[in-house]
Parts: C-alpha cells; sequence; structure tokens
C-alpha cells in the first residue's frame, strides 16, 4: 500500500439509478447480501465502512472482489462500466464490483482476507479506508477523513 501519495480526482460516471438512490444504508446491504457472494471473495469498501457504523449515508456500495468473482458476474449480464483512468468496473443499480482499486496499489487478497465482518459483511478496515481517502483527496473524502479520524481518536 502506498502512503501520503496524491491522486488526481476522477469521479466514475455512476450507474443513472445511483444518482436516483433514496435507499438507506440497511437496504443497501441487504441487496449485497442478497447476492450471496461466497467468503473471501470480496469486501465492501469506500464509503460502505462508515456506512455501516453509522457514520454517514451511503449513496451506492463498492465491492472489491477476486479476478474470478468479477468475471463471473461480468458473464451475468452487470453493467460494464470505466474510469477515466481505463480500470473497469460493474455496476448493477446501486452495487459496483470491482476488480482493482485507485488510487494506489492495493492487494485486494489481502484486503479482503484482512475485512472486518459485522453484520454479516466483510468490511475494508477503517484504517484503510482512511488511508484510501487521504490519497484521493476529494471535497467528500476529506470529510470522511475528519469523521473516521474522529471515530479512530487518530
Amino acid at each position: 500500500m502506498l502512503k501520503g501519495m496524491k491522486y488526481e480526482s476522477l469521479e466514475k460516471k455512476k450507474c443513472k439509478k445511483c444518482y436516483e438512490n433514496n435507499m438507506s444504508n440497511e437496504d443497501l446491504f441487504q441487496k449485497v447480501r442478497e447476492l450471496k457472494l461466497p467468503v473471501g471473495k470480496y469486501a465492501l469498501f469506500g464509503s460502505a465502512p462508515l456506512g455501516i457504523r453509522k457514520l454517514r449515508d451511503c449513496h451506492d456500495v463498492d465491492i472489491i472482489v477476486t479476478e474470478d468473482l468479477w468475471n463471473e458476474y461480468k458473464d451475468k449480464n452487470w453493467e460494464i462500466k470505466t474510469m477515466p483512468d481505463g480500470s473497469p468496473y460493474l455496476c448493477n443499480g446501486e452495487i459496483e464490483l470491482w476488480k482493482n482499486w485507485k488510487p494506489g496499489q492495493w492487494d485486494l487478497k489481502q484486503l479482503i482476507e484482512e475485512a472486518e465482518t459485522i453484520d454479516g459483511l466483510p468490511f475494508v478496515r477503517l484504517e484503510t479506508v482512511l488511508e484510501w481517502k487521504r490519497m484521493k483527496g476529494r471535497e467528500k473524502d476529506l470529510k470522511d477523513i475528519e469523521i473516521i479520524e474522529k471515530f479512530l481518536q487518530v
């Protein structure tokens, strides 16, 4: 993992449904549970680790997944989107599957293995989310950094 690097903010073009989302965090997490993803093949990242702790509202759920799980869902007709940097992700409504995570160089297998299970779902550790949000540096990330630091009492 990289520390202290800044990455040019590249907003992803969300699926239209993501912008229209009025779902509660719990409703979003229930949608993830309904996918019945295999244990050890995924972890929730982005704002989800904050959302499960009721630290902020989520508008979608970013899930890092193993390459084989990503390929399985690609074959299930999930919409394939591409970030401006060329990183592909799969989108189905408010749920997004990622086989890589940027900015930075992340060992997704390790992040998945070290995930914290909360309410039956694996979440990337808050310390890692904090590191990633520092790299992203968007306005919403700066707010989240403050929230996470206060929660962790860093």
